[in-house]
């Protein structure tokens, strides 16, 4: 976008989103007409003598690899700083997609690689900083907008900035947090092989589908379509506890889409294959989903995974679930 002021046009202010304006006249005379979309004449805000621009920022287009999606254990990595700019330049479209902190300006940082991750697949994002030698950038929230993972936060001190280029940047995330996430994750999925599990045994009714999840902290849940009574509940907590107890391994893999399709529990149509594949989450042999987000290395390590309650709505189905210590 670019807004122009003058003092030969001391009636109106033209905005227009493109790059070029056409000529145009003030009051009574007849203008020339734009075909650029999106001119706009705002009423008078007085006389100008000097002509500003004002571009807004383009969303980047240089690919971040989500080192998180090949290895949740890794909390701390050196990179460099792709780009820099202020959250306010961006499209409202872009802005809206965070919550920045009211005290201080925000800022929109990437890098060629991250070890953040970005908010979605119903986990958070993570959270932590990325320290340069002049200056510390508090990574509040974490985005992903194709091919591109934004970092929003903000910097120590009101004028600090990072260079862009080959200048090192360290990369550490808040461990505690990540950790819980990746529980939290990790207990979803088994919820949901707990119920396919009873579903196969005969002991819940066969249209049991999988859904949507959110694994947030204290709002944590996985849906599914079709009704699950609420007598059911011990049951799908006793299966919980036996593959917690069993300690089955959590492993990685990047499958071809007919694979994924084939051999994965609850595939949704919505997943994504990007150039690695379908990223997919296996459970031992008992399941695998696929799955963008960060998971412990065994099952133990989910801790306790209580079951909280059981909801039925238009035949739908939530379980609600939290992870306790062991």
């Amino acid at each position: 976008m670019r807004i122009l002021y003058s003092s030969r046009l001391p009636h109106s202010i033209l905005i227009c989103y493109k790059t070029n304006i056409v000529k145009t006249t003030t009051g009574n005379s007849p203008s020339s007409r734009s075909s650029i979309k999106g001119l706009h004449t705002i009423p008078p805000q007085g006389h100008y003598n000097l002509v500003a621009s004002y571009t807004m920022a383009s969303i980047p287009n240089e690919r971040t690899e989500p080192l998180y999606q090949k290895d949740g254990q890794l909390y701390k990595h050196s990179s460099t700083v792709t780009t820099v700019q202020a959250l306010s330049d961006f499209p409202q479209d872009v802005q809206g997609l965070f919550k920045p902190p009211p005290d201080a300006k925000p800022y929109i940082l990437t890098t060629p690689s991250t070890i953040f991750h970005a908010q979605g697949g119903g986990q958070p994002s993570d959270t932590g900083t990325i320290k340069s030698a002049a200056s510390t950038f508090h990574v509040h929230q974490v985005r992903k907008i194709d091919p591109a993972i934004l970092h929003m936060g903000v910097f120590d001190g009101s004028d600090a900035k990072f260079e862009t280029g080959n200048a090192p940047a360290e990369q550490a995330i808040d461990v505690d947090k990540r950790v819980l996430h990746s529980r939290l994750h990790t207990a979803g999925h088994v919820i949901g092989l707990a119920i396919n599990g009873l579903v196969k045994a005969g002991k819940l009714p066969s249209d049991i589908v999988d859904g949507k999840a959110s694994h947030y902290p204290s709002a944590a849940f996985v849906e599914f379509a079709g009704l699950i009574p609420g007598t059911a509940k011990a049951d799908i907590q006793a299966k919980v506890d036996e593959l917690v107890a069993d300690d089955l391994d959590v492993k990685i893999h990047f499958w071809t889409e007919e694979r994924a399709r084939s051999d994965c529990t609850g595939v949704l149509e919505s997943f994504k294959s990007d150039e690695d594949g379908v990223r997919v989450v296996e459970f031992g042999d008992v399941g695998s989903y696929p799955c963008g987000g960060t998971h412990v290395l065994t099952l133990k390590e989910c801790g306790r995974v209580v079951i909280r309650g059981i909801k039925r709505q238009k035949g739908i189905s939530k379980v609600s679930y939290e992870v306790n210590d062991a």
